[in-house]
């Protein structure tokens, strides 16, 4: 076995050995990246959305991160966002967060990430009126009651210790009659415990979709473009990271191939109170 896949394998177990030291890995992971990226390359952290049907307009400045933008695009324009207050929980590097205010033009966007670089990142890297960044964990929100219109959160709650934790905040947070739009992918045998992680969250469930081809494809045509960017990063690194990316090949890139992960996306409402 090679020091590089050494490391890919034991990164994997060190992930699965409990839910405190798995959010620990990936805050490591996340902070090391943007660490490396000090000229701004990787705003955007998700595996991406490809569809015929669905391509949208950008503008040049969002095009190099097309499939990324549309995996946003894809999850907010499920509901009316205009003049809304909006949380993003993991806005990692904030491209999304950006995007979401620059064209669906809410009345705030707050994004919160546990990654104190990335935040400081955001904060330094965006100048958009509306738009604002806090550290803080998406199991303990630092927000009130009923503060939000509308919370999202991307390809982001597979990190989480503790799900139905961050259910009960997400819940907590939002307005009565507020939406949750959330997108993400599990392990086929975890299926059955998200889906009842949603069924108890007190949401109710307005939309179910499963969107792995899409993601699958995004992943194919996004490949060049992150394959150049991992080259940057030490080469000890590049097997872990290629995974991560989800890059043609690598067991992340089978596993949606082969149907060992599959790839959702919900739009989930909080009724209010008769």
């Amino acid at each position: 076995m090679t020091r590089k896949s050494a490391l890919h394998k034991f990164f994997n177990l060190f992930c699965s050995i409990s839910p405190r030291l798995k959010r620990s890995v990936w805050r490591i992971l996340y902070q090391y990246v943007t660490g490396l990226d000090k000229g701004a390359q990787v705003i955007f952290m998700n595996y991406g959305y490809a569809s015929e049907s669905e391509k949208i307009k950008l503008r040049k400045i969002d095009e190099k991160n097309r499939y990324c933008v549309q995996l946003y695009h894809h999850v907010a324009s499920a509901i009316n966002l205009k003049g809304k207050d909006l949380l993003e929980v993991g806005c990692g590097r904030g491209g999304g967060s950006s995007y979401i205010v620059r064209y669906f033009k809410p009345s705030s966007m707050t994004g919160v990430d546990f990654s104190g670089k990335s935040i400081k990142f955001c904060k330094k890297f965006y100048s958009v009126k509306g738009l604002s960044f806090y550290v803080g964990d998406a199991e303990a929100l630092p927000f009130e009651d009923n503060k939000f219109d509308a919370v999202i959160n991307i390809e982001s709650s597979h990190c989480y210790g503790n799900m139905d934790q961050f259910l009960r905040e997400v819940f907590r947070v939002i307005k009565p009659d507020g939406h949750f739009l959330f997108a993400d992918f599990r392990k086929k045998d975890e299926i059955n415990n998200l889906s009842n992680q949603l069924a108890r969250s007190g949401f109710e469930l307005i939309k179910e979709e499963r969107i792995t081809q899409n993601v699958l494809r995004a992943l194919e045509l996004d490949n060049n473009r992150k394959l150049k960017l991992i080259q940057k990063v030490p080469k000890i690194l590049h097997k872990s990271f290629s995974d991560f990316a989800g890059l043609k090949g690598t067991e992340t890139y089978e596993s949606f191939r082969n149907g060992d992960r599959k790839y959702f996306n919900f739009v989930l409402k909080k009724k209010k109170k008769k």
